[in-house]
């Protein structure tokens, strides 16, 4: 979910016409692609240790740490929080897990409410951990959706194995992004499901079950954690105290694995 100032961004502007509560899988992976494992925090929140692993500490990227205590499932839904305290050498906390399971081509879903304030990045992604270079491909983030309030949607691909020097000097990963924007919609009042089918040829991105994206894949090949992040970020809004107590609050999470012939 690593993101940077300068936002070299397509943005699209349309209506959003799918009804969420309505929203089914995409055709092919409903006929194609067989259910294999999912989250739907179902269980008390101490349990969530069992499958998710827990950023305890800063980051130097972003405005917040981010701690297991901001993360809490309560009456079947995973709540992510945003609280203004003074931990960790910031002004800000959230929250940051990522699955203990890796998982590698399929398509991914997950069903969420945005933070409802400015400059909330609330975000549902795959990344390869550590600095060890994959056997196949590259080291690779791919951004399912990087959500900010109220109605933007952005998917990323980003490629951290080569670099780039920006317009100040400063050396940054190469990445693919694309910003969309829905007039009239906040997608912090209803749940929406965010989805990617992904394999070793192309990427596809999801919206409610129909399709909002489709790029090549270059390098994307090994097996990667599930991520789920809400930060707080200067790049998107104006942070005020409205943040306090703000959430992302998640549903659940899927993977469907394709089925055999």
């Amino acid at each position: 979910m690593k993101s940077n100032s300068s936002k070299a961004l397509l943005v699209i502007i349309f209506q959003l016409t799918v009804i969420a509560c309505f929203a089914q899988l995409p055709q092919e992976i409903e006929e194609n692609f067989k259910l294999v494992w999912q989250d739907d925090f179902d269980y008390k929140d101490k349990k969530l240790d069992k499958k998710w692993e827990s950023q305890n500490g800063p980051s130097g990227h972003i405005l917040c740490s981010r701690w297991r205590e901001n993360a809490e499932v309560k009456d079947g839904i995973l709540y992510l929080k945003n609280k203004k305290e003074q931990r960790g050498g910031q002004d800000w906390t959230s929250a940051s897990i990522w699955t203990k399971k890796k998982f590698k081509y399929g398509y991914f879903e997950c069903r969420y409410k945005y933070a409802a304030a400015e400059t909330t990045n609330n975000s549902f992604w795959l990344m390869t951990k550590g600095k060890t270079q994959p056997k196949a491909g590259k080291r690779f983030e791919i951004d399912i959706n990087e959500g900010h309030y109220p109605n933007e949607i952005n998917t990323n691909v980003h490629n951290h194995t080569d670099h780039v020097i920006n317009e100040v000097g400063k050396k940054i990963s190469i990445r693919d992004p694309e910003a969309l924007t829905f007039e009239g919609v906040d997608f912090s009042e209803e749940f929406h499901t965010y989805g990617l089918k992904w394999d070793e040829n192309e990427m596809i991105f999801y919206l409610d079950g129909k399709e909002i994206r489709r790029i090549a894949n270059t390098f994307c090949f090994s097996e990667s954690p599930i991520f789920l992040s809400l930060a707080i970020v200067e790049w998107y809004g104006t942070l005020t105290d409205a943040v306090d107590g703000t959430s992302m609050k998640v549903d659940y999470v899927r993977y469907y694995k394709k089925k055999s012939k």
